[in-house]
């Protein structure tokens, strides 16, 4: 095991770097993938905290370490030996805070397992504002690209111009391979599933106007509704931001409705909003479904600790999440097909009881 020389003109604490620099860069690490705590190491060199700190600030400065509070110094995912690495491209900042879409998280998550158990690295990275996405695939030494849902035009077209390996999550584009759940036939049946039901005031609770998914799950009530030949007005559209906050606030739009204009059901177009809409009735003393249905999408489990389970739609992400890396293993491979296709996962209604029938 390397040793520090007290004779040397180079400081401790940059000795104690290169040693740790070298052993992180050498795979020591990679299992747990974490650095001995400051304690330890203060006993293995034979010096003060302070000294330990020093060298630690190095590594951080380098990106060799990520301090993580109640966890230590992680090796970072970039610098972590044997391992290869792939690149998970968000349009958004969602998945790194506290406040951000749950789905997106899920597939973060969801990947990184799977990654993991590859021998992979997945290194997560926002492509806002002024992102470079070609030195970050360089830098990264990134042998593959995950795109979470939209991104930009010109993200695809360098991917395809560097020939890398790349795969689209839950966003169809055909520029790239795309793995997306069916949002429209998803939709379809929650539209009939309501309507079969005896519910002739819906309302709607969109995402975000410019997404796909809004216009893909909007659009499957909108086939359901053109087939029975029912008119769909747009006073029960309401617009969402995908957020829980949005769903309470549709919430209210829905309660603040004349007596006789009042939907008798709505249906969020995420579980994020479906709970928030359900929060602001349970608030207000209106009972679900006694008073009002309600149907969500997405089948999250993120409130399963706070409010009983809800009618929603099972995307199956972790179908998409296997097909995706399973396409982008034989991209690597390169025994995947050069053309891009598009892969669609079944969406399967989940009857939990909150859909009232009132034909009864």
């Amino acid at each position: 095991m390397p040793v520090i020389d007290r004779n040397s003109n180079t400081p401790v604490f940059r000795q104690i770097y290169k040693i740790l620099r070298s052993e992180i860069t050498g795979g020591i690490y990679n299992n747990p993938r974490k650095l001995p705590s400051e304690k330890e190491l203060k006993l293995r060199f034979g010096v003060e905290r302070n000294t330990v700190r020093n060298a630690l600030k190095l590594l951080a400065d380098e990106d060799f370490i990520i301090k993580a509070p109640g966890y230590g110094s992680k090796i970072s995912a970039e610098k972590r030996a044997g391992n290869k690495n792939i690149l998970f491209i968000t349009r958004q900042d969602e998945p790194q805070n506290d406040n951000g879409v749950y789905f997106h998280t899920k597939l973060l998550d969801g990947f990184g397992k799977i990654s993991s158990h590859e021998n992979y690295n997945l290194i997560y990275k926002s492509a806002g504002g002024d992102f470079d996405f070609a030195n970050a695939i360089q830098s990264s030494g990134a042998e593959a690209v995950i795109f979470d849902s939209y991104n930009r035009t010109d993200l695809y077209n360098i991917a395809n111009n560097l020939n890398i390996p790349r795969v689209s999550v839950n966003h169809y584009t055909p520029l790239v391979t795309s793995v997306v759940s069916n949002n429209f036939d998803g939709s379809y049946k929650i539209a009939e599933l309501l309507h079969e039901a005896g519910h002739r005031r819906v309302a709607f609770i969109t995402g975000k106007e410019d997404y796909q998914t809004t216009v893909e799950r909007l659009g499957g009530v909108q086939s359901y509704y053109m087939k029975e030949n029912i008119y769909l007005d747009k006073k029960y559209i309401i617009r969402g931001e995908w957020r829980f906050e949005s769903g309470f606030a549709a919430g209210e739009k829905i309660l603040a409705m004349k007596p006789e204009e009042r939907p008798t059901a709505a249906f969020a177009f995420n579980d994020d909003m479906a709970f928030g809409c359900l929060s602001c009735f349970e608030k207000r003393g209106v009972s679900v479904p006694g008073e009002i249905s309600l149907a969500g999408f997405d089948k999250s489990d993120r409130y399963a600790s706070i409010f009983r389970p809800i009618t929603t739609v099972d995307i199956n992400i972790e179908a998409i999440i296997k097909y995706a890396y399973w396409y982008l293993l034989a991209s690597i491979q390169k025994s995947a097909p050069s053309v891009c296709v598009k892969i669609q996962i079944d969406a399967v209604v989940c009857d939990n009881g909150t859909v009232k029938n009132i034909n009864i």
